[in-house]
């Protein structure tokens, strides 16, 4: 905002009068501050309502200049012929007092006033400044005036775009080294039909629990993609050895999915374990961390409960041809 601000006297010259009297703009600030220039101010008084007055030191011979008196000052004027004639300051500019901000600032060379809130308890950022956004966008200020949403909001929205942006590089770079491990794409590309499963699941608890979508919730979804991933490995790699083996695709997803229970499940009862006491929010602080354990908690729940079903679906539907055995010679 712009506070602490005060009254200034303005001079503004008519330029047809000035000319008219041969002067220019330059020339008579030239004059006023030559007249001004002589005050010098020593100290300042404090008033007990908080006012401030300057105490001016004015030298004997010079006069006193009130903001009254301005109108009167006279300017001295030679005209073509050489001779010297007064001017009132009245007579070619007016005269008036307006208020005037303590400081102006500015951002690439343009003039920028903050309108600062504080948001009440229980209240989000992202959805009030949401409905603002809304109710701005229906407003049109004034010719060469611009409204602009920064602050906090600004640097959430930006922070959030960050983390939506690593997260797909994640996706990109866990899909990358999938392939490299099976020596296939179609292999990782079945496994990657469980994050859409953990993602889904990490909402839900996010939403359950009450919490917002945050900066912290979406570093969640980031750890997410790469721990829910192994259970598809674990399993998917168990299937292929199981058929590489001379086992019938349908006997491998099913002896997969009984060999394979148990370590999938306490693989993510590990994580699960882990972060409940962080999902909790219990302690000084812990509200920070909360959003990201309770998504990885709900992701890892969710896509556990269904990768058991969903993968093995995905597996028997794009798994068309036999697998090759592949023979090591030693």
């Amino acid at each position: 905002g712009s506070e602490g601000g005060s009254t200034e006297t303005r001079i503004t010259i008519n330029r047809d009068a000035a000319m008219r009297e041969g002067l220019t703009a330059a020339q008579i600030y030239q004059d006023v501050a030559a007249r001004l220039a002589g005050k010098v101010e020593s100290t300042t008084l404090h008033a007990a309502g908080g006012d401030e007055y300057p105490v001016i030191v004015i030298g004997a011979q010079q006069e006193s200049l009130t903001r009254g008196e301005l109108g009167e000052l006279s300017l001295t004027v030679t005209d073509p012929e050489g001779e010297e004639k007064k001017v009132l300051l009245g007579d070619i500019a007016q005269i008036s007092e307006a208020a005037t901000p303590a400081a102006i600032a500015r951002e690439n060379q343009s003039r920028q006033v903050s309108v600062t809130a504080s948001l009440d308890e229980g209240y989000n950022i992202g959805l009030v400044s949401r409905e603002l956004e809304k109710k701005l966008a229906d407003y049109t200020p004034p010719a060469g005036f611009t409204v602009e949403i920064a602050g906090e909001n600004e640097m959430i929205t930006s922070a959030l775009n960050d983390i939506a942006l690593m997260i797909i590089l994640a996706v990109i770079f866990i899909y990358l080294i999938m392939v490299a491990q099976f020596q296939s794409l179609l292999s990782p590309f079945i496994i990657l039909f469980t994050l859409p499963l953990a993602f889904t699941g990490g909402l839900l608890l996010l939403w359950v629990s009450g919490l917002a979508l945050s900066v912290t919730a979406m570093l969640g979804f980031l750890v997410l993609a790469g721990i829910v991933v192994n259970n598809g490995i674990v399993y998917v790699d168990y299937v292929n050895q199981l058929r590489q083996g001379g086992m019938d695709k349908r006997e491998a997803l099913l002896e997969a999915g009984s060999v394979r229970l148990r370590p999938i499940v306490m693989t993510a009862l590990t994580t699960i374990l882990a972060m409940s006491t962080i999902a909790l929010g219990m302690g000084s602080g812990a509200e920070m961390t909360q959003p990201m354990a309770v998504v990885a908690i709900g992701g890892l729940t969710y896509a556990t409960l269904l990768t058991l079903l969903v993968v093995p679906l995905m597996y028997d539907f794009l798994h068309r041809r036999p697998l090759r055995k592949i023979e090591i010679e030693e």
